[in-house]
This record gives structure tokens, sequence and C-alpha cells, in this order.
């Protein structure tokens, strides 16, 4: 998918007018909720006004199978269309949900933004200073003619409402070589946010303890049993919101030695996670990678550490687009466009349903309910290189949930402009789970969280793919005694 033709689709979707003076419309605005009827074609930035609305060929509840799929065309976006058949499959039953539901944030998050408007800005390398807490750049004040305005959108992205993080089990599938041979590993995974928390306005929106930390990260894995125990701790520092050379701390408690080491994280740009690969000679080393194989950014040397039958591998996290680093990319806005996606699924995985149909590819989840959203489309070319270059892709397409900018789609490419990536997040919105938990230190507080319960990715250049399943992922916190475990070091080695 060329630059080029992306910007020419016409895919009877949204662009609103451009922001061109006061009084004029937001190019942000949303659609009425349940309003099945979208406006315009995928345009780039500033070409002008979209045409009236119109209708779409399906409703809420509408049914469609693979042999109805066509009519759906034009509400995916063409990186998906062209590899369909890896997404798509004979049997799937997709419902139609919600037109533009309203997935907003909680009364406190907008608050925080308000609060704080104005305060932040960008330095002269795209860095973040003076921000607290909220939207950085609230979407009202951001104008298509900004040469900033791709970036303050991606920071805006990266400081969207997610609650306190995520915490929950994962599986994730690496599907290797061209028949997707399965190699599950299972764990717990982690990321509590220690600064920029909009529910803790009282304490400057900091986490008590937090010591100049953005979010700690961690998780430990369950299977295979060669990296069972495998434990790790990632502590991002605020120092990351202006300057790119600052890198993790990165600790592992590695199980044969039974001991926790400091590891290497310069080439870590979201969340680090080992993949652990089996069925392999074993390579006597470990290597850590919160990228993705050849085409997302993040990677961490491990060093030279016995791993009997197996070997820890540079792949991917299953977490990837969940973090970014603006820092790393130029960002342009290409347009919007109106599509389809599993921004609240209704079909249970892992680990509610270990055994979920995800089509012979294995990355499927069209066998559920998909929203008509509205996207906000950007192109990311990497400005810095984290030191191994076939870890990180040179652009991506991303698309983001305009409301609430959760990721939804991406596709990336290499320096020859080949598409080496494509995939999708699959989310879960709060309001519709009873045993959902509460704030602990206010059981009325609202949640209104999308957190995200899954992802799949097939990967192009290298025949091999990936899914991530973690279904019951929460993003309010734990209690104070239980949250002082996942933020420390120490608990590495305690539970063993």
């Amino acid at each position: 998918m060329r630059l080029s033709s992306l910007a020419c689709l016409v895919l009877f979707v949204l662009v609103p007018a451009p922001l061109l003076a006061d009084g004029e419309p937001s190019p942000w605005e949303l659609p009425e909720p349940g309003s099945c009827a979208t406006q315009g074609g995928l345009v780039s930035a500033g070409s002008g006004p979209a045409d009236d609305a119109v209708s779409v060929p399906f409703q809420t509840g509408d049914v469609f199978s693979l042999d109805t799929l066509e009519v759906l065309k034009n509400f995916v976006p063409e990186s998906i269309w062209e590899h369909r058949e890896k997404f798509f499959f004979e049997g799937m039953r997709l419902e139609i949900g919600p037109c533009f539901f309203d997935y907003s944030a909680p009364a406190f998050y907008q608050e925080a933004t308000t609060a704080n408007a104005g305060s932040a800005s960008l330095d002269a390398d795209g860095g973040l200073v003076g921000y607290a807490a909220g939207q950085p750049f609230p979407m009202g004040g951001v104008a298509l003619d900004d040469p900033t305005a791709g970036i303050k959108i991606l920071w805006n992205a990266e400081m969207r409402y997610q609650g306190a993080g995520f915490r929950g089990k994962f599986r994730n599938t690496d599907l290797v070589g061209r028949v997707g041979r399965a190699e599950p590993f299972e764990g717990e995974m982690f990321k509590m946010l220690m600064a920029g928390r909009a529910d803790l306005p009282d304490e400057k929106y900091i986490m008590k303890g937090a010591r100049g930390k953005q979010f700690v990260a961690g998780g430990l894995f369950y299977k295979p049993f060669d990296a069972r125990e495998y434990a790790w701790r990632q502590f991002r520092d605020i120092e990351h919101y202006t300057s790119v050379k600052r890198s993790d701390d990165l600790h592992a408690y590695v199980p044969n030695m039974r001991r926790v080491r400091r590891l290497s994280a310069n080439q870590v740009e979201g969340l680090y996670m080992p993949s652990f690969s089996v069925g392999v000679v074993p390579t006597q080393q470990i290597a850590g990678a919160s990228g993705s194989g050849a085409s997302f950014g993040g990677g961490a040397s491990m060093g030279s550490v016995g791993v009997p039958g197996g070997s820890v591998q540079n792949k991917r996290s299953g977490y990837e687009g969940l973090v970014i680093r603006p820092l790393l990319y130029e960002a342009k806005i290409l347009g919007l466009h109106d599509v389809l996606t599993p921004i609240n699924s209704a079909s249970a995985a892992y680990p509610e349903n270990p055994d979920r149909d995800f089509g012979p590819w294995g990355l499927s989840f069209a066998n559920d309910r998909w929203d008509l959203r509205r996207a906000l489309v950007i192109e990311m070319r990497t400005t810095h290189e984290l030191g191994n270059e076939s870890l990180q892709a040179a652009r991506q397409i991303l698309y983001l949930d305009l409301q609430t900018l959760h990721p939804i789609y991406v596709a990336t490419f290499d320096k020859n402009e080949e598409m080496t990536n494509v995939g999708m997040y699959a989310s879960r919105w709060s309001e519709d789970r009873e045993d959902y938990p509460k704030w602990p230190d206010d059981e009325d507080r609202p949640i209104r969280i999308l957190d995200s319960i899954g992802a799949s990715m097939a990967n192009l250049s290298q025949a091999g793919s990936w899914r991530r399943e973690s279904w019951d992922n929460v993003g309010t916190p734990p209690n104070d005694r239980e949250l002082r475990g996942l933020v420390s070091v120490n608990q590495l080695t305690k539970r063993r």
C-alpha cells in the first residue's frame, strides 16, 4: 500500500471540513452516536470539505459471512483488504455493533485536560514539555495546517485515557512459517502508570513513590516449560518526554541462574517482553524484544544466558502500538476514515475461552462484533534508529480511533516501501462488564476504559505472524499491597 494510493482512495467515508478560521467546524467533530451514516472519502489533510453524508450498506445487528464480505470492503483499511484471507474466513459471523458509540473518557480525565490546557508544549525536537495530565494538546485546538499537528496527536495518543494502565493474563501465539505452526506461550503482563494519572489531581497527578517514572511494566511466563518463571520489570522515566537517548531500566529474573539481571534496553521502544521460541536448536542465548521482529521498534539484548531446550529471541511482545515514543518519528495526518473494527469485542478469548476459533491463519477476529468508528489516519516515519534497523519500520500507517485515540489498525513498511506487517487490535468496554474491579481508593469513581484484549499481526516479510489474547485485562489498579509488589524489582525474587 503506497502513500499515493492511500491518498487517492474513494471509500464513502469521512473527511470533515478543515479548521481554517474561528467559527468554522472542527476537523475532529464526531458523528452522532447511533447514526450509521458517513461523509465523503479518505483524503489528505487540508484538501477541502467533504461530500454530504451517505448511508452505509448495513445497520446495527446485521450479520456478514465470508460470502457477503465484499459489501464491507470500503470500511476496512486497504492494507487489511489486500490480505483479507488472513483476517476473514469461511464460517465467520461478523456482527455489526453500534455506530459511533460513545466511548469517551470519564469526566475526571476531561477535567484534567481542561485544567492543564495550554501548559504542555513541544520543544525544538518534538519533545513534550510542561505536561501534567489529560490530553497534552486538546484536539479541538489542533489545526490541520499546523506543521506539528502529527506529533501533537501522537503525544495525545500516548497520553490517551488508559485508566491506571492494564493488568491481566495473556497468551501470545507465534505463527511460524508459511504453514503457521503455532508456538503459544502464556503468562501475565501489566503496565501501571506512575505519572499523568488524571485520577489523582490532589497528588498533582503523580502516584506516590513514582520517583520520576512515567510507568512501570512487567510480566511473568507460565508456559512453555523452558520459559516458566522468567519474569521482568521495565521502568520508563519521564525523561523520555524530551530525551530520545534515554533508555528504560530493565530487570529480569532468569530461573536457571536464580538471579535478577539488569538488561540493556537501548533498543526498546514499547513494552518489553521476551518471546520464547520452542522447537528450535538451543542457542544458549536469551534476547528480549519489545518490537515485532522485522518491523516494529524495540528489542533488548540480554547477553548470553543458558536456556535449556529453547531460546528467547528478538521477536515481538504482542503489545506493539499500545506505547508510542513520538520522539522517534515525524508524523503527518493523512485523513480520516470511517471503519469497522472490533473495538468492543463480544466473543471471549484466552483465558476465558482458550479454544476460540481465529480462522485457518490464526489471525482473525472476524467472528465477533465490529463497531463503525471514525478513525484518524497518521503516517509515521522513523527519524531515530534504536540500534537495529531490522527491528524498526521505516514507515507506519497507524489508524487511531478519533474519539479515544486508541489504536485499531496498523501497517508497516521497510526502506524499500515494501509492506512488512499488517494487523489490527481488539478491545473491550469496561462498562459492559458487571465484574469489573472498582478503583480501590474510590469505588464510585467512573471507569470507562477500553481495555486492549487482543491483537493480530501478519508478518509479510518473514512469513511469520503472531496473535495476542488477553480477554480479562483490566485498567483499574490493584490494592496498595499488590501494587507495591508489581512496581518493585525485589518482588522478582521474593516470589521465589
